[in-house]
């Protein structure tokens, strides 16, 4: 053995060192937004359900005690034991589930943060009628008043018919007649249509309030007592005008039978049910005459209407309540910081909520927390760097909508047609001929022999395969496949893009031609005053808002300026609370991006004053100029909203900062607007 050679193994020095990985801030769906499902879903069982459960016994307790004949024919004791007999409590529990539960449950299901983006009602209605979801409203809240009615029928038989106070309301479905036992009740059919009417008055209310979008801005300090105000005075007035018609639409349905019957085979099937309609007065206003029907549709259209509308109030009331998760995680700023993140921007306006809380708070545990947020540096990015970025990515986006004035960013250019790949030159060789013969003379090829020759390569039937093909033109078929497929391609993507276009369009094409025969007739044979009536409905229908326009260009105004008071806060925090100076190095473009926006803002509000035309000395504006001008009033204060918010951003870092800005260096244009800023404050 060579002396060199050791028996000691080799071993590695050991070391401390390690190399771990940074950690990352997690998603909000893993921290931030369950947190918040938990508390909406606890207010939606514990305050709005229950709530408007209650409304509904309360109006189902009502409702029997009138049908009973009243607190005079009850005693005390009936009228304390009433409200919780299980008869009265199944009534009222299928009432809410039958008529509050489905209104709810459709602003959960399609609540969103986008606002529609329309100038005019016509194009409000339009936009919201080709979407599905709308559709689907319209049918619950049909056979939601289908199920009112059904409900309201049962209990009148249930106290007016038992009690005979109130006599027999005479609400079956066929009329007590022995010798037409089929013919359908008028009485029935008057409560339904009436009660479809309120259904599509509420739907269409509805649409232009645009419901289904998230409230901004909570509601908090109005009292119990402006809800309930509010909720009674909707429902009278919206009743009151949705029975007329329903008169209307139950009279010219009586108007149009006769013509139906006109028809062949059809009476025949509808003669047994419908006869009784031909005969007596078909005056529209006939409901009118019997004025205990009236007012029984009336009351149903009522309760109705106010289970929904409070429905509404109540989910409007509690689910834009700020949301406060924070206190439950384990690390609360991380948690905030992580739901800022979210692409739903419901749970970013919750999680700046709150952030704005902290941003705030002049607590010393305010000041502790803030410190910490500016410190932490065990994420990669940090969470005072991640936070940033969010909210310039926030206020980037709607900056760059605001820019295109509400318009969808534009389509990316088509990519450019791919050079084709050099083909290598190919070397000059020459061809060698191959004999096919066999080497050796025979007298005669065996079969056998000729057979395989024939499925060579280059023998008789491959020949033949070649030559059949390029009399049919195959070789062009496969060999180019793109150029014969892809301009298919491109054409049935045009007819695609052509097809939405149409489906989109397709409200307008139908109701159209419909609005037309509707404005001829009314031109020719109603009066004067009815026609103008129309024209003007018509115009107002159909004229650009230029308020709705503005806030199309800023569809989350509270929102922006909510990330821009956040933002501000903390920068100004910084200067004291900040012990590495890590927001000192974002300072300059967070003041840039604010100041952009705003210039942005100052831009469109020239442009909307310059629409306002001044009034002359002493003379009256019209009746158009005074609607122009509110128009114009309430463009400008959406515009001021978000100038307003981002000036009081600014501000608060220029008086914060002072002469520590000229440390900075910012572009000309950003420059010389902060020094209008600095001269002021």
């Amino acid at each position: 053995m060579s002396r060199s050679t050791t028996t000691t193994p080799l071993r590695a020095i050991p070391s401390a060192l390690t190399n771990k990985a940074s950690l990352t801030i997690p998603p909000p769906a893993q921290t931030y937004e369950p947190l918040v499902k938990s508390v909406l879903r606890h207010r939606l069982t514990s305050r709005i359900f229950l709530l408007s459960a209650a409304f509904c016994w309360f109006q189902t307790v009502v409702l029997s005690i009138w049908g009973l004949g009243g607190a005079s024919k009850l005693g005390f004791g009936d009228i304390f034991l009433l409200p919780i007999r299980p008869w009265l409590l199944s009534v009222a529990f299928a009432h809410w589930l039958c008529v509050a539960v489905p209104v709810v449950v459709l602003r959960k299901i399609y609540l969103t943060a986008s606002r529609t983006n329309t100038t005019s009602p016509s194009k409000t209605w339009h936009s919201a009628w080709v979407k599905t979801e709308t559709q689907r409203a319209l049918l619950v809240y049909c056979v939601s008043s289908i199920l009112a009615t059904v409900l309201h029928v049962m209990l009148a038989y249930t106290t007016e018919a038992r009690s005979g106070q109130r006599g027999d309301p005479r609400l079956t479905v066929f009329v007590k007649s022995k010798k037409h036992p089929h013919y359908l009740n008028g009485r029935l059919l008057f409560l339904l249509i009436s009660q479809l009417t309120i259904a599509c008055g509420f739907f269409v209310r509805n649409v232009m309030l645009d419901r289904f979008v998230f409230r901004w801005t909570a509601s908090s300090n109005r009292s119990v007592v402006g809800y309930v105000l509010q909720t009674v005075l909707v429902v009278s007035v919206f009743t009151t005008v949705c029975l007329p018609v329903a008169s209307l639409v139950f009279g010219a349905l009586r108007t149009l039978l006769p013509i139906l019957y006109q028809l062949p085979i059809l009476p025949v099937f509808l003669r047994p049910f419908t006869a009784h309609f031909l005969r007596g007065s078909f005056s529209i206003l006939l409901p009118l005459y019997h004025f205990q029907l009236f007012f029984r549709a009336w009351s149903l259209g009522a309760s109705t209407l106010a289970v929904w509308e409070a429905s509404e109030v109540l989910f409007d009331a509690f689910v834009a309540e700020p949301v406060r998760v924070s206190h439950q995680s384990s690390d609360p700023t991380l948690t905030l910081v992580s739901g800022v993140a979210s692409p739903d921007r419901i749970f970013k306006f919750f999680a700046l909520s709150e952030l704005l809380e902290l941003a705030t708070n002049e607590s010393p545990a305010g000041c502790a927390r803030r410190s910490d947020l500016f410190a932490d540096q065990k994420y990669s990015p940090t969470i005072w760097g991640h936070l940033c970025r969010e909210i310039l990515l926030l206020l980037g986006q709607d900056y760059q909508l605001l820019l295109r004035r509400g318009a969808p960013p534009p389509l990316p250019p088509p990519a450019a047609p791919s050079a084709p790949a050099p083909q290598p030159a190919e070397l000059p060789t020459t061809p060698a001929k191959l004999i096919n013969q066999p080497i050796f003379k025979s007298s005669k090829p065996s079969p056998i022999r000729s057979v395989i020759d024939s499925f060579a390569a280059d023998g008789s039937f491959p020949k033949a395969v070649d030559e059949g093909a390029e009399s049919v033109h195959l070789p062009e078929l496969f060999k180019g496949v793109e150029n014969a497929v892809l301009p298919g391609l491109e054409k049935g993507k045009g007819e695609i893009k052509r097809g939405v276009e149409g489906a989109l369009g397709a409200v307008t094409d139908v109701t159209k031609p419909l609005r037309g025969g509707i404005t001829g007739v009314v031109n020719a044979y109603a009066p004067t005053p009815l026609n103008d009536a129309f024209k003007k409905w018509g115009e107002w229908w159909d004229t650009v808002r230029v308020g709705r326009a503005v806030e199309s260009s800023l569809p989350y105004r509270e929102l922006d300026v909510l990330a821009v008071k956040v933002l501000s806060h903390l920068v100004c925090a910084s200067l004291t609370e900040d012990r590495y100076g890590v927001v000192q190095r974002d300072t300059p473009k967070i003041l840039e991006a604010l100041l952009s926006f705003l210039s942005a803002v100052e831009e469109y509000q020239v442009e909307i004053n310059a629409l306002a035309q001044p009034a002359s000395d002493g003379q009256l504006l019209t009746q158009k100029e005074m609607e122009k001008k509110e128009d114009i009033e309430k463009a400008s204060m959406v515009l001021g909203f978000v100038a307003d918010g981002l000036k009081e951003g600014i501000t608060n870092l220029v008086r914060t900062f002072g002469d520590k800005l000229l440390a900075f260096k910012f572009p000309p244009r950003t420059a010389k607007k902060l020094q209008g800023f600095l001269d002021y404050c």
